[in-house]
Parts: structure tokens; sequence; C-alpha cells
């Protein structure tokens, strides 16, 4: 895990970026963006960065000693421009992907929270319901000296059970969730977990266009940078978050390394077939892979985008109007004995 946020780097780099284009000297520009820099693990970073920059020390190197906070696609494409000159185009082209990946990531928060938020609110509608207002009522009710209404009196029982039983429910949610996350915590139920996620009807979709975006942004702003083809393969593959894929990418660095072609090596998995495979065999033909692999991520992201806005746009009224369906029905439930009443009370 990065000991820095992702925007925050993405803010430093776009910094660091127009400074280096300056022609200023790396010392200095380094200096003036520390000292801009707010107070924080990057700022503690970069004054030892600069300090070894200071003693020469090759400031890809320098990086790479803080791997928490410049991971190794970063590294690499800071060498790569020291080595070609072109320091202030590699740094571009990092701002550039962690602009992509940090828009990803929103977006995805962004579909996560309103269904976590109506959950939350739903379950603490329930809870308030059950523990504050039932009990009110349930001592009215037994005034009245009548049935009550097959719905109220079921979620009278409902909720009757739920005050005794609800430290039991929530120990085994616990615990079943806690089993679950140790187990996926595992070598072996991550990459199942992780192959799973793939055949969902809808997740699995989702997950492979994000896998792939990232991995090809990550796979091509190395290339563009000059990185040898296998680390690029391979730091790529670090970066689909799923470990399934990243087992197959390894599976292809090794048939390449054995002198077989990329994209016969992509053809043998179908996770890669498509666009992918197609844009990846082109690229290797015309000598263009790099160019071709980033438009292939630019249509992954587009279509990824896509899925969530359309999913997002159909899952979000479901929710609110079941969650508003549900507590209807509570309130209905609650009153209906009361209705009743007032209808004996008028004849």
């Amino acid at each position: 895990m990065s000991a820095v946020s992702l925007s925050t780097l993405l803010i430093f780099t776009g910094q660091l970026s127009s400074m280096v284009r300056s022609q200023l000297p790396l010392v200095d520009v380094l200096r003036n963006l520390t000292e801009e820099t707010p107070a924080g693990v990057l700022r503690d970073t970069m004054e030892s960065v600069v300090h070894e920059v200071e003693h020469g020390v090759d400031f890809g190197d320098a990086l790479a000693e803080y791997p928490k906070v410049f991971d190794q696609i970063y590294v690499n494409v800071v060498r790569a421009g020291m080595m070609s000159g072109r320091l202030g185009d590699a740094i571009e082209h990092i701002s550039l992907y962690l602009k992509k990946m940090d828009e990803s990531q929103g977006k995805i928060r962004s579909a996560l929270a309103y269904p976590i938020f109506m959950f939350i609110a739903f379950i603490a509608v329930l809870n308030g319901m059950i523990f504050f207002i039932l009990p009110r009522f349930k001592n009215m009710f037994a005034s009245f000296g009548k049935e009550l209404p097959t719905m109220t009196q079921w979620l009278m029982d409902f909720g009757d059970w739920w005050r005794a039983n609800y430290y039991i429910v929530f120990i085994a949610v616990f615990i079943l969730v806690g089993g679950l996350l140790a187990w996926i915590a595992t070598t072996e139920g991550r990459y199942l977990w992780d192959r799973y996620k793939l055949r969902l009807p809808v997740m699995g979709r989702l997950v492979r266009l994000a896998s792939l975006s990232r991995f090809l942004r990550t796979f091509s702003v190395q290339l563009q940078n000059e990185v040898d083809l296998l680390p690029s393969l391979e730091l790529a593959a670090g970066s689909v978050a799923n470990v399934y894929i990243e087992e197959l990418i390894y599976a292809i660095v090794s048939d390449v390394e054995r002198g077989k072609g990329i994209a016969d090596s992509f053809r043998e998995y179908d996770v890669f077939s498509g666009i992918v495979l197609q844009m990846i065999a082109a690229g290797e033909e015309a000598g263009t892979l790099d160019s071709l692999l980033l438009s292939a991520a630019d249509y992954f992201e587009r279509m990824l985008d896509n899925e969530l806005e359309r999913w997002t746009a159909l899952i979000n009224p479901i929710l609110t109007l079941i969650v508003g369906m549900s507590v209807a029905g509570m309130m209905i439930a609650v009153f209906m004995p009361v209705f009743d009443m007032g209808k004996m009370v008028q004849h």
C-alpha cells in the first residue's frame, strides 16, 4: 500500500513536470518543489531524495529508495527519461498516467458510494424503528385488546426476535466476513476469488474492463519511455489488481522469454481476446505497440465509464425504490391498527 495518496502524488508529479520543463537544474527544481510541498510523508521523502541527488545519486536511484511512495513503474519511467535526456516528457507521461488512474478510481468510488449510503441508511432506519418506535407502539397495541393485522403482527414478531438476537446476527456476519477476508488474504484464496469474480454476470465484466485498462495503460507508458519489454510486462502485471490475470501475464512473460511472439502469447488466454489481442498484434507487426496499447487503454476506460454509468443509472433508482417501499411498509404496518381503531370509534 502506498504511503502517499494517489491524488497527492498526482499533484506533486504535475508540478514536477512543469518545473523540469523550465530548464532549471534538476537539484534546484527538486529543492524548490520540496519547499512548496505540504508537511507530511511526501515532503519528508523528497527532502531525503534532494539530499541524495545533491550528493551525486541518480534521481531514479534516489526515488527507488522509497518504494512505498514511488513504485517501480514511477522509478522505471524516470530512469528511462534520465537516460534518454527526456526527463520532462517522461514525468509528463507519469502525470497523465496517474491522472487516468485517479479518475478511474474516483468513478468507481462514486459508483459504489450511493448503494453503500442507501444500505447504511436502511439499516439505521430499521434499527431505529425496532429499538425505539416499536416498543412504544407495542404497549399501546396491547391496550386495544384485539388481534393485530397480519402485517403488523409480523413486524412486531420480527422486532422481538431482532432485539433478542441482533448481537448473534452481528457476530455471525462478523465471523463470515472475517473468514472470507482471511481466506482471500491467502495466496490460493485470492487467486480463486479473483478468478471467480471474472465469471460473475455484471461484476465480472466491470472487473475485466478495469483490470485491462490499468494493464494496458501501465504497459504503454513504460514502452513510450523506452523501458524494456519484459520488465514493462512484469510491472504492468502488478497493476491489474487481479491475481488471476496477473499470473496469466507472468506466464506470457515466460513465453516471450522463450522466444514466442507477443501476440501469440496473449492469444493463448481468453481474458485478452478481442480488441486487446487485435491492438497487440497490430502494434507488434507495425512497431507501434506503445501507441496502440494506449489507444486500447482509452477504449477500455470509455467502456468501463459507460458500464458504470449504465448500471448506476439502473441500480440507484431501484435501490431508492426498495428502501422507500420498505420504510413505507414498516410505517403502514405500525399505523394500521391505529387506523382500524379510528374507524371503530367513528362507527
